[in-house]
């Protein structure tokens, strides 16, 4: 067996396939149930092999974003199937500039770079789209639930097999770097409540997008609240950086390690990501009433 391939259980044919570098972005890690493939971000080399290695039918994305479409060309012959929100940005990966806000900003020019360098993705068609609760089933008639999980992105889902205790989570990935929030179409309110749907499900397996594969029960509970509680926990460095007197925005809350700890890599696309990211938050805060607008910023209320 190659080493990044992983079966996850003895009667089942499923298989957590690690991205190369760990899953870190640019890659992610992916899943395979039965003939189902689940995103592609493991990399070219990794996604050949696993076209030798295994009869693949269909290909389902768990979501938009780049570091989990990348490379799908490899599987061309195959139907791909995603959350209709998913679909115009999946076909038109031009798109991707306005969710993140980039559009005719600095971040622009070496985020396509970069991303003309690592995805193949450019005129990919989506033969079908799947609803929340929809299910499909798999290898011994195993049924995998797909469960709508917005708030990273909208049209995230994953995929939950209930018999076997297992799902694949996506980018709800339960990282040390926490929560991502960083598109216009992120939501802190409703990724709290996609997490909170997750801890409901009587978990003993998970893989996630980029941290990997997480087992036990308690385990799988306790990373949940740690990975919500960082929510409040940038919600209250924000808040210490604010005062009733003096007004101020979201760019003045740039590179204090609010979001991101290190801004060498793309630093103007983090920047850019960091104050939709922090602009999330002042969202939250002002419908919430604890801030409110003064002059050209905002002030504690």
């Amino acid at each position: 067996m190659i080493d990044y391939i992983i079966p996850l259980f003895e009667d089942a044919n499923i298989y957590f396939i690690q991205g190369q570098n760990g899953g870190r972005v640019p890659y992610s890690n992916c899943v395979v149930m039965g003939d189902y493939i689940i995103d592609t971000g493991i990399s070219p080399v990794r996604l050949k092999r696993l076209k030798k290695k295994f009869v693949l039918k269909n290909l389902c994305f768990s979501h938009w974003h780049d570091d989990h479409i990348r490379d799908c060309k490899n599987f061309v012959h195959l139907p791909f199937y995603c959350h209709p929100e998913a679909r115009p940005i999946i076909e038109d990966i031009d798109k991707l500039l306005d969710l993140y806000n980039i559009r005719n900003s600095p971040a622009e020019k070496p985020f396509k770079l970069f991303l003309s360098q690592i995805i193949d993705a450019y005129g990919v068609k989506i033969a079908g789209t799947f609803e929340h609760n929809e299910v499909i089933t798999i290898d011994n008639g195993l049924e995998v639930h797909i469960l709508y999980t917005p708030g990273h992105s909208k049209g995230h889902c994953i995929f939950h097999i209930p018999e076997l205790k297992f799902a694949f989570i996506g980018d709800i990935d339960l990282s040390k770097f926490g929560p991502w929030y960083g598109g216009i179409d992120s939501d802190i309110i409703k990724f709290m409540v996609s997490i909170d749907t997750i801890s409901k499900l009587n978990l003993e397996t998970v893989v996630t997008g980029h941290r990997g594969l997480v087992k036990g029960k308690d385990v799988i509970q306790q990373e949940l609240e740690k990975y919500k509680a960082i929510f409040k926990r940038r919600e209250r460095m924000i808040m210490d950086l604010l005062s009733p007197e003096e007004p101020r925005n979201p760019k003045d809350l740039l590179e204090k390690n609010i979001i991101y700890k290190r801004y060498e890599f793309l630093k103007p696309f983090l920047l850019a990501m960091e104050q939709t990211m922090i602009q999330k938050h002042f969202d939250k805060l002002i419908a919430e009433h604890k801030i409110a607008q003064e002059d050209e910023g905002f002030v504690l209320v």
